[in-house]
């Protein structure tokens, strides 16, 4: 019994040792792999941040466009999309009954040496000086962009009453 007992106590020493050889060399290449684990984890962690970054600055960005979509609207009322002469016309005679003054003629022409989307306008009115003051202030507050580059006033006493004539030279812009 006693040679059994040492057989089998030598036996398990030996099996031991195997398994304890056996775990080393598998375990030893894993060590590696975890090692070269934990570098990709640091390089993706990184990665994750510069993208949570990027993240915050559109969002940034975003925010900034949806406060000028507002103005973009604003932006396609002062600037429209096409000449529109029909809506000039029917713009400046709004502006003009509202002022006050008659509109008596208009007529549109291509501004030279300029870049496109610009609309040179020519109209001849007649009203008062205090009119013509009105409307020009309607011009500068209308939606839509007109410059005045030049006006020519004819002053005139009927029945004791000032009149005035003038005309304007203008531009309107468009996309």
């Amino acid at each position: 019994m006693r040679k059994t007992s040492t057989f089998m106590n030598l036996l398990s020493v030996i099996l031991l040792l195997i398994v304890i050889v056996a775990a080393v060399f598998y375990i030893n290449p894993m060590k590696q792999d975890v090692s070269a684990l934990a570098i990709q984890l640091e390089s993706k962690e990184a990665q994750v941040s510069e993208l949570m970054a990027r993240v915050v600055e559109l969002e940034t960005l975003r925010d900034e466009i949806g406060k000028s979509g507002a103005t973009e609207g604003k932006l396609l009322l002062q600037v429209p999309s096409g000449m529109d002469q029909s809506g000039i016309i029917a713009d400046l005679n709004d502006l003009a009954a509202e002022a006050g003054v008659a509109l008596n003629g208009m007529s549109f022409s291509a501004v030279e040496g300029e870049e496109s989307g610009v609309l040179g306008i020519s109209a001849s009115f007649d009203g008062d000086y205090e009119d013509l003051i009105t409307f020009l202030q309607a011009v500068e507050d209308n939606t839509r962009k007109i410059r005045v580059k030049a006006i020519s006033v004819q002053l005139s006493e009927e029945d004791a009453v000032a009149h005035a004539s003038f005309s304007l030279l203008m531009e309107a812009y468009y996309q």
